[in-house]
């Protein structure tokens, strides 16, 4: 796999991704039904979104990335053998690095999930 890097414009922090890494993209739509029984679709907009597991992440490079989470800083993921890849904030529902990997205690795994703006 290639390396990734996340950054906020100051800090950055490399990753090596797992496998299930994959580019989603999602509608803000709404669907109403007439009385008629015609069915309408509006579609507002589309987003993309990255989302990745990884893990052996160093706990200086967890606390940086769970920072961030906190104070929902804008970021850009960059494939380091391409440009940019995706813009946005971190949208995972809880701290986006949160377990230990066994045996280590100084080594962490989550899930990265970046949502567009």
């Amino acid at each position: 796999m290639n390396a990734y890097t996340l950054t906020d414009g100051t800090s950055v922090v490399s990753f090596f991704p797992e496998w299930d890494l994959n580019y989603p993209t999602s509608k803000i739509e709404t669907v109403n039904r007439a009385r008629s029984g015609a069915q309408y679709r509006y579609v507002w907009g589309i987003y993309g979104s990255v989302k990745f597991s990884v893990e052996y992440v160093s706990s200086s490079d967890a606390c940086i990335v769970n920072s961030w989470w906190g104070a929902n800083t804008p970021l850009v993921l960059y494939d380091m053998s391409s440009a940019a890849v995706c813009s946005g904030y971190l949208a995972t529902p809880s701290l986006p690095i949160d377990h230990y990997m066994q045996p280590y205690n100084d080594q962490l795994g989550g899930i990265i999930q970046l949502e567009t703006y």
